[in-house]
């Protein structure tokens, strides 16, 4: 199995403008891609807490990109996490909406017996995710998260398939921002934040077309869009997910609607908090429908 190194990642100032690929695969191929922690490579202890703004920060680095054979604009990456291993020491330096109350400092979550330990010695089992991953728009100030990006969804994570469109030929694949635990939202303004080698498989995929994220799991499809306040990313949503589900099971846009907002679930999986204060920029809606689906 081959492995991409950490040592490839996109700067961030040119965060959506590299498209020269530092790795090509086949479709269907299985790789391991090494990621950094952004306070360091790699934290091994409280010595590599890094603060923000210093030389040694790492902000926004993801790996890649990564060009899949055969793919073309109008397509879809079908991403599948295999598996997330943790390396060095989970960690955080976030704020968060109460940050008048607790200061913002850095904390090392170590990583015992498959569980996350917090300050105080509470622990919750470990449960990765990949918070940043993206196909490479055709123009860096194209609409966020059509293609995927900074996303923080809790279910890209092993086990399920994440559907990203592709925009530019090979898609030119990125991902970064590994967590080795967090909740919907992000709150906090980071996770318990990890350097990590995550197993990944990547298919073309033709069927689904979907002009925004979708992630696959054993019982639901969902469907992702992210825009500046709620009901707009909801609407994306809901429109995605009715002519998602009209396609695939040969009904009327207006009977997949009916469906997709009677039985769909909503999630507010995320939105922009910095320094204890709303910044209001983005609202990510995930709309889930069962894949349980039979005409009678």
């Amino acid at each position: 199995m081959r492995c991409l190194s950490r040592e490839n990642t996109v700067p961030h100032g040119r965060r959506y403008q590299v498209f020269d690929p530092v790795m090509t695969i086949e479709a269907g191929e299985t790789i391991v891609v090494e990621t950094i922690n952004h306070m360091t490579p790699v934290v091994r202890g409280a010595e590599d807490l890094h603060a923000h703004g210093s030389e040694e920060y790492q902000e926004r680095k993801e790996t890649g990109p990564i060009f899949v054979t055969g793919a073309e604009p109008g397509d879809m990456l079908a991403v599948k996490i295999e598996k997330i291993e943790v390396v060095g020491v989970p960690h955080a330096h976030g704020s968060g909406p109460l940050l008048d109350r607790f200061p913002q400092k850095p904390l090392l979550f170590p990583y015992e017996d498959g569980r996350i330990v917090f300050p105080g010695g509470l622990s919750v089992p470990y449960a990765p995710m990949v918070g940043d991953i993206y196909t490479t728009p055709e123009r860096p100030k194209d609409n966020f998260f059509d293609h995927g990006g900074n996303m923080d969804f809790t279910e890209v994570k092993p086990g399920n398939t994440l559907f990203l469109p592709v925009f530019r030929p090979g898609g030119l694949l990125v991902l970064g921002d590994v967590h080795a635990a967090q909740g919907d939202g992000e709150i906090y303004g980071e996770a318990a934040e990890t350097a990590s080698d995550v197993t990944i498989t990547v298919n073309i995929d033709r069927r689904y077309r979907s002009p925004r994220p979708i992630v696959e799991t054993d019982d639901s499809l969902i469907c992702l869009a992210g825009r500046g306040v709620l009901f707009e990313s909801l609407k994306l949503a809901v429109r995605d997910m009715t002519e998602l589900l009209a396609r695939l099971y040969g009904v009327e846009r207006e009977e997949a609607y009916i469906l997709c907002t009677t039985v769909g679930s909503l999630r507010t999986a995320g939105c922009v908090c910095y320094n204890g204060k709303s910044m209001e920029k983005w609202t990510l809606a995930a709309l889930s429908v069962p894949k349980d689906l039979r005409k009678i």
